[in-house]
């Protein structure tokens, strides 16, 4: 999900412009795939009841008609393995059908403005005017799509497997009077900023394809019928879509599970059928926890299709998860099953966009970190719910072997959240790249952070409103609310708010203009004041405080020595507050926040005393202490805490190294050469520009690094 290129980075926030509120309306889709010539052909027919005299389309394929010029050639190449490869659709005719014939319509083609993206915006949208309004009426559209070879996950013709998922035909955006096109721009002129949302309407149709090849798509009924030189697929939803996606290969195998009303169905390439038929299971796993959390699941098939893309990049659609086959051919490299639970854990993020971003619409531009927060809070809690949340979760329990010893040496540690998660907001913030999640794309400050803030830190704020709310049943319980009020609609982040608000009983404003429309963080601390013996037991005193964030409960929790615990929770009301603990054994350690429950930017003094751990046998990162690893080679030793600092200690030398922010290191070095002493200091500035990627957002990336530093040496 990081591995992003800039393509599909933006089609991710431009999937298509839509409106607030639409309109019903139903779209029926009559076309033929040619393979070779990687042509989509046929007509739409879209049938409503206009408000207005005018309706647009947005053509998608033309935003990649042009090449970005703001790319090299060698970043076009990882894209374009055969060189830049354009995408497009043409409308060849518009048709009103009506009862007693047909009649032509003229057609305008318009621009997109560049809230997206600044390149190939021409004929990006159709423009109608209609004869009359406030009847219903059928508009027929004949077009063509091409589609393009390329090495991503969508929009794409790679190793031999056609994928798409929105707008490779004409997409509708229904009348309304926030729209004008004065000057051949499409603009918004309602209140707000320029949304991006998928409008949902009752797709069908026919979608014919040569004799051999296999179509996979994730309508809610598929009957395919054989024929001489084509197959035909007819598809129906029993509700409304944001269109019908598929992929397309004469490779595809299949096979299929049934869970209740529910069928379970995977698409997958040769070679690889154990790993379809236990994602399949893992995918029956998951539907029946996110049913009983968020209510039924809104289509009557769930699609599994495996995408030739090898870089991890995984994505969904209305009944349909495309997963890439890197999940597929590396789950047993290095050991069998080793990458298990992280596919399980890349099902459940796309299983659960069937309820949040695709079932449940969000607009993609400024709030598109509902869709993805909401999803990886509900792929993380079940992950957790079946591995545990704390301590090594990442990887299944390892046998015994050479190979089993080193990888879990190496990297046994690894905990989902804390380093996946967790972690990367940390870093973020050291850095100085975080902003509110909330943001429109033009107005992104720092947009090579945008995957750490929509999902990492749009999960962890997530769950810092599940905390808030009370626990997860009450979180859940709202959830389900919002699944069941807009389903196959949309849900602001303001209706958001307004939901989670009619659950509860506390005020979440304050929450909200922190964490979700200001770049709000918080830092809490806790330190040991005293530890008295009484003639009942032990009395330990210990300080609490709080930097920035908002007032709100927190847990502290004790320590004895004999293991057990005792917790307390403190209202957080004040900056610093001072908090008892009675107790039968000593406390050995005082921790604040021990569930990493809020999104703290520095854990390192959530532990009184300051916690060290030790990785002698064993790799460790902690995000909450000190890390020590002792060296037996060189007899050294090594303290760091995350990237931020390192010292190490050898015999006759000493070597330190600081981190400060985004640009400032420091680095100290002395040792011992026959009785001299030869100390150095150096401070490097790495120094970040803004890069021009085309998009409006602002991209920052290091392009220089400067260093100056100083040696001496001194005699014995």
């Amino acid at each position: 999900m990081r591995r992003l290129g800039l393509w599909f980075f933006l089609f991710l926030v431009v999937g298509v412009v839509g409106l607030q509120a639409v309109a019903a309306g139903s779209v029926s889709l009559n076309v033929k795939i040619d393979p070779e010539a990687r042509l989509i052909s046929g007509t739409e027919e879209l049938t409503f009841t206009p408000d207005g005299s005018r309706v647009y389309f947005i053509l998608l394929a033309n935003l990649d008609r042009e090449v970005n010029p703001y790319l090299n050639d060698r970043a076009i190449d990882q894209v374009y393995p055969d060189g830049f490869d354009p995408s497009w659709t043409t409308v060849e005719a518009v048709e009103m059908v009506q009862s007693d014939g047909k009649v032509a319509l003229p057609f305008r083609l318009l621009s997109m403005p560049p809230e997206f993206q600044t390149y190939s915006l021409k004929e990006t949208v159709l423009a109608l005017d209609l004869p009359r309004s406030g009847t219903e009426v059928t508009l027929r559209l004949r077009f063509s799509t091409l589609v393009p070879r390329r090495a991503g996950p969508d929009q794409t013709e790679n190793e031999g497997v056609i994928t798409w998922r929105f707008g490779w035909a004409p997409l509708p955006l229904l009348p309304q009077s926030d729209w004008s096109d004065a000057d051949g721009v499409l603009r918004y002129t309602g209140e707000g900023t320029y949304p991006l949302l998928i409008p949902a309407l009752r797709y069908s149709g026919t979608i014919r394809v040569p004799t051999g090849y296999t179509l996979v798509c994730g309508t809610d009924y598929v009957e395919p019928t054989e024929g001489e030189d084509e197959d035909v697929y007819e598809l129906k939803n029993e509700s409304e879509t944001r269109g019908i996606a598929f992929a397309l290969s004469k490779d595809y195998e299949s096979f299929s599970l049934q869970m209740g009303a529910t069928t379970i169905e995977v698409g997958y390439l040769p070679g690889h059928d154990e790993e379809a038929r236990l994602f399949a299971t893992y995918a029956r796993d998951i539907l029946r926890e996110y049913e009983a959390r968020f209510g039924p699941y809104p289509r009557k098939r769930l699609v599994i299709a495996e995408d030739p893309n090898r870089d991890g990049t995984s994505m969904a659609a209305d009944g349909i998860i495309f997963i890439s086959s890197f999940y597929f051919t590396h789950r047993n490299v290095t050991l069998p099953g080793i990458l298990n639970r992280l596919d399980e854990f890349v099902l459940a993020h796309e299983i659960a966009h069937q309820w949040w971003g695709i079932g449940v619409g969000v607009d993609m531009n400024a709030g598109n970190w509902l869709s993805e927060g909401l999803a990886q809070y509900s792929a993380v809690s079940y992950f957790e719910g079946k591995y545990g949340a704390t301590g090594p979760n990442l990887f299944p329990e390892f046998g015994k072997g050479v190979v089993e010893n080193f990888i879990k040496s190496q990297f046994g540690f690894l905990n989902l959240r804390e380093h996946q998660i967790e972690l990367p907001y940390i870093l973020n913030l050291e850095r100085g790249f975080d902003e509110p999640l909330v943001e429109p794309l033009a107005s992104v400050k720092y947009e090579n952070a945008s995957v750490v803030r929509i999902y990492d830190k749009g999960y962890l704020v997530m769950r810092d409103i599940e905390s808030y709310l009370g626990g997860r049943e009450r979180f859940d319980a709202a959830l389900r609310t919002a699944a069941g009020r807009y389903m196959h609609g949309e849900m602001s982040v303001e209706a958001f708010e307004r939901l989670l608000g009619e659950s509860s009983s506390r005020v979440l404003r304050p929450l909200f203009e922190t964490w979700v429309y200001g770049d709000g963080t918080v830092d809490y601390g806790v330190k040991i004041l005293s530890r008295v013996r009484t003639k009942d037991g032990y009395k330990t005193t210990v300080t609490v405080s709080r930097d920035g964030g908002i007032p709100r409960p927190v847990v502290v929790e004790a320590i004895l020595r004999d293991g057990k615990t005792v917790r307390r929770t403190w209202d957080g009301e004040n900056l610093q507050d001072t908090l008892t603990f009675t107790t039968q054994e000593p406390v050995s350690r005082v921790t604040i926040d021990p569930d990493h429950l809020i999104p703290d930017r520095d854990r390192l003094n959530n532990n009184a005393p300051v916690k060290f751990v030790v990785a002698a046998k064993e790799n460790s990162f902690p995000l909450d202490a000190y890390l020590i690893r002792p060296d037996p080679v060189s007899q050294g030793v090594t303290i760091s805490y995350l990237d931020r600092m390192q010292i190490r200690i050898e015999q006759g030398m000493a070597a330190a190294r600081i981190a400060i922010g985004r640009s400032h290191y420091i680095s100290l070095s002395a040792k011992l050469q026959k009785g001299d002493l030869d100390a150095t200091a150096s401070y490097t500035y790495l120094s970040f520009s803004r890069l021009e990627t085309g998009s409006p957002g602002t991209f920052w990336a290091p392009t220089l690094s400067f260093t100056v530093g100083a040696r001496r040496m001194v005699t014995d």
